[in-house]
Parts: structure tokens; sequence; C-alpha cells
């Protein structure tokens, strides 16, 4: 019987695959299992949000923050809440009440990076629709009436590049997180990136006007900021996430990690996570190659197949097979002492070869 906590693992699972359609079914799934968990209507609020879903994403999220409001225990939940919120309202234009959720949100959690960033974004579209102040109105007279004309202000959110056309795929190393974002040509002016101990936010400004976001918060694990970077290549941007514990092993790359473990040891299971749906255990597949490559060849092989079987050997078939391959100039091996040690034992070269006797 599925369990809603069972659900929202897996709801996570295709989250982080960008397979966004499955993982609204699977939140759905665990909210109708417990329509209680503030954490569920969140991430469902960040996949509406994935699929451009905006009023269903401000539901959730002011249903998540109803579930823990007067609750002062649940300070970093009404935070998230209002984060999420502040999002909702801001792709629907909304930018005012977005802004005001943004800095309520940063009351409750003023270390949170991430409202930087979202803030900057709020101010800059306010700034926008804002009217101009009227500094030196044109005039023109006509007897005693005289009339002021002034310019329109602009108005109207960029446009942003559709998350679906974007791909992005991450792995881990023992110090680093490792994302790709596959955008080509990308000027480096034109790329943000602010990164938290718990969130990293990567805004890209496109020539078409439009603009892609990538938001992560939470992370599974904390981060150093000031030891991670980013590079801007031709065909990708990289971002480079420093583990503040080195050697954990993220099992996943936002929200909770239950599969925590380490790298270089420790559980001795290592599998790298990944955006690819399927898992390779990475570990197993280093010690399979480690002793392909070990394995000996040619002439080292058959002496070492010689050291082995004489190794676990008798003392009768350790005696055959010394008399045999020596007797035989090493094209025999026989580890029947009862047919060996009747007479000598001829040379048999393979078949086609000629055995010749070596001259000193």
């Amino acid at each position: 019987m599925a369990t809603a906590e069972g659900c929202y693992k897996q709801a996570n699972d295709s989250f982080f695959e960008d397979d966004y359609d499955e993982a609204l079914k699977l939140y759905n799934e665990a909210i109708e299992l417990d329509a209680t968990n503030a954490e569920y209507l969140l991430k469902r609020s960040a996949t509406y949000q994935k699929l451009k879903k905006n009023k269903e994403s401000l539901d959730d999220a002011e249903k998540a923050f109803s579930l823990v409001e007067g609750k002062e225990e649940e300070k970093t939940v009404k935070a998230k809440a209002l984060l999420r919120k502040g999002i909702a309202l801001f792709e629907l234009e909304n930018y005012q009440s977005a802004k005001d959720s943004f800095e309520f949100s940063k009351e409750l959690n003023p270390n949170d990076k991430l409202l930087v960033t979202w803030l900057r974004k709020t101010e800059t579209e306010l700034k926008k629709i804002a009217p101009k102040p009227e500094i030196t109105p044109q005039t023109s007279t006509s007897g005693n009436d005289t009339t002021a004309t002034t310019q329109a202000a602009p108005s109207g959110a960029a446009g942003f590049l559709s998350q679906s056309r974007v791909r992005h795929e991450w792995y881990q190393n023992e110090n680093f997180i490792i994302i790709s974002i596959f955008i080509k040509n990308v000027k480096k002016e034109t790329v943000d990136v602010y990164m938290a101990d718990r969130s990293v936010s990567v805004t890209v400004k496109l020539p078409t006007g439009s603009e892609y976001s990538l938001e992560l918060d939470p992370l599974a694990h904390e981060i150093n900021p000031k030891e991670s970077k980013y590079e801007v290549f031709s065909t990708k941007i990289e971002v480079k996430l420093k583990k503040a514990s080195v050697g954990v092993k993220w099992g996943v790359l936002e929200g909770e990690d239950t599969l925590v473990g380490s790298i270089g040891g420790g559980d001795g299971k290592l599998s790298y996570p990944s955006s690819a749906k399927h898992a390779k255990n990475w570990d197993a597949l280093e010690k399979e190659i480690s002793k392909e490559q070990d394995k000996p060849e040619g002439e080292a092989a058959l002496n070492a197949l010689f050291q082995q079987l004489y190794k676990d050997a008798d003392d009768d078939t350790r005696k055959a097979m010394l008399k045999s391959y020596t007797e035989s100039s090493g094209t025999c091996l026989s580890t029947n002492w009862g047919e060996v040690s009747k007479g000598k034992v001829e040379t048999k070269p393979p078949e086609g070869m000629i055995a010749k006797k070596y001259n000193s």
C-alpha cells in the first residue's frame, strides 16, 4: 500500500529528473494521503511553477503558510512558503505583492541570499512600471489654455525561456557538486549566480530579451559559497558548489536527502546520483575495471595459472607438474604422477611447429 512519504520521495526523484508531469502526479497522491504536510504543498507549488501554472503554485504556497501560521517553531517553513508565494506572484506580474512577500520572508530568514536575488528582480520590474516624474512638461498655448503632455511609462515583465527547453544535469566528486546548464553561446556578463549555504540561483539574460532562471532551494546539504564558483563555456554554464562536508555523498541535489553516504570509503556502496533516470554503482564499476586492468596476459597469465595450480596441489601433483613441464620443455603440463613417473615426458610442440634444441 502506498504511503504519503513513499509517494513524496518518488515525486522528488521525478522532479530532480525534470519529469515535472510525473512529479505533479505523485505529489498529488502524497497530498491526498496527507494534506497536513506543508512541505508536500511547497514542493507541489515548485512543480506548478516549473509547469508555468502560477495560479496553482500561488494557491499551494498560501495553503502551506496557513498550515504553519501561528506556530513559532515552524519559522523556516513559513519563510519558504512566503518565498514560494512571492515567486508565484512575480510570475503573475503582481510585483508589489511579490516584494511584500519576499520582505516578510526575509524577516523570518534574513540569511537566505536567494531572497536577495528575487528582491532585486522585483525591484527591477517595479522600476519599469513606475510612472516617470514630470520634470519639464511640454506645453502648447492657445489663448489662456495651457496643456501639459507627459510620456507613458513602459510596462510588462521580461519573457522567460521555457524550462523544458533547457537541460541541466549534475554529478559530484569528493569536494564538489557540479551542475551543468546547457545553454549555448551565453556571454558571461549576462549570467548572475547567487549562492547561499543551502541554495543557489542562476539567472541568464538572453539576447532575445528572455530570461532563464534555475532556483535550487533548499539544497540537500550545505555548501561553502566562498569556495564555490562558476564558468561560462560556449555550450554550457558550469556551476561548481564546494561541499561544506568534504567526502559526503549527496543522494539528491535538492530537498531532503535520505541516501547520504561517503565518497572514497565509509558505506562501501558508492553510487553517484545524477539527473539520469538509472543510477550506476560507480564504486562497483571502478573495482571491476581495476580487476580487469590487473589481469595478466600472455606468458604472464600462463605463469600465474601454473603458480595457482601448484600452490593448491598436493605433493604428488606438484612433482608431476614439475617433471612434465621441465622434461617437455614447457610443452606439456600433467598433474598425474602415476603416469608421469613411468618415464621421461617427451616434448610435444603445438601442431604445425617443430621442436629444436637450443644451442648456447
